[in-house]
């Protein structure tokens, strides 16, 4: 009996409790104010204002402030704005935007999951593994050098040529950069990329430019991105970088490997077909920098340099 009157005097008081939240505080012609709008309104409010908006001059103000937007609200709707062009139009813009942001979201957060997963089940680089990395390429770390170089960037072996052409008779490499390379960031800079050490650029720009002496330019390169003309501006050696300091490193550049190579297979996989060609249909606002776009492991994350290398794989 006591355990039925307790049900029964908290119902009560939860029936009493929600009356009061749906009491009418305001009416504005067919619309109205409740104590639970009012509450969720200032729920939203900044924090910083909680403590003035619990005094009964602040829930006064606040009243009077949402009393004004429903009057604005009323009078829109006597109006009949929802039904003009305007209204609808921007509503539909608005409906878009929102279906393609959720979108987006949705792939993120898909992506993001899936490349955990990856991570833990297929790319993730073993103690035994950057170990084996570090002893096959001491030298690498034992005696690094950081280089500092410029480049020019074109598309074309006939633009590369005419270049080097022009290069040949002695014109200034850092006005050609400024004039002609596709790479945009560092050609503001006359084509200046660095400093970078092995392991931070694709293997055949790494190839092409570390044997050369300073001031040296190298013959035509092609990468993935295009024909590069490289000029070696300095040359510095590090100190020696143990394999415990090396440990993240290595770790992060065979991740970058190994999901490389899962890339690839993963094209295969499914069938990717890829039609360059009708990228001439495709315009941007604004132009971006080849520097920009190019992602790469730890070293090109901190230097933001250029040509991060796509796949790299020094094992013997």
């Amino acid at each position: 009996m006591k355990n039925l009157m307790s049900i029964g005097l908290a119902f009560l008081c939860c029936f009493c409790a929600c009356g009061k939240k749906n009491e009418i505080i305001a009416k504005i012609g067919g619309d109205k104010i409740t104590a639970k709008m009012l509450e969720e309104r200032m729920q939203e409010a900044p924090s910083s204002y909680a403590g003035f908006l619990s005094t009964d001059a602040g829930k006064k103000q606040f009243l009077d402030l949402l009393i004004r937007e429903r009057v604005v609200l009323e009078a829109a709707k006597k109006e009949g704005i929802k039904k003009s062009k305007e209204y609808v139009t921007a509503l539909n813009d608005f409906k878009k935007d929102q279906l393609r942001r959720l979108r987006d979201f949705q792939e993120s957060l898909s992506m993001e999951l899936y490349v955990k997963r990856l991570n833990a089940q297929k790319i993730a680089a073993s103690a035994q593994e950057v170990e084996k990395y570090y002893a096959e390429n001491m030298k690498d770390f034992i005696r690094p050098v950081e280089i500092t170089a410029r480049h020019i960037l074109v598309d074309n072996m006939e633009d590369a040529k005419m270049i080097m052409a022009r290069l040949k008779k002695g014109e200034d490499f850092s006005k050609l950069a400024k004039e002609y390379s596709k790479d945009t960031m560092s050609a503001a800079k006359g084509g200046m990329i660095g400093p970078f050490k092995k392991g931070d650029l694709v293997p055949e720009f790494e190839d092409a430019v570390f044997p050369l002496k300073v001031n040296q330019i190298s013959e035509i390169v092609k990468t993935q991105f295009g024909y590069h003309i490289i000029q070696k501006i300095s040359e510095k050696v590090l100190p020696s970088v143990s394999a415990d300091e090396a440990k993240n490193y290595i770790q992060n550049m065979l991740q970058k490997t190994k999901f490389d190579q899962w890339l690839e297979e993963a094209k295969k996989k499914y069938g990717l077909k890829v039609y360059y060609d009708r990228l001439k249909d495709v315009t941007i606002n604004q132009p971006v920098a080849l520097s920009q776009m190019i992602g790469g492991g730890q070293a090109q994350k901190k230097s933001k340099q250029p040509l991060a290398k796509a796949t790299r794989n020094k094992s013997k």
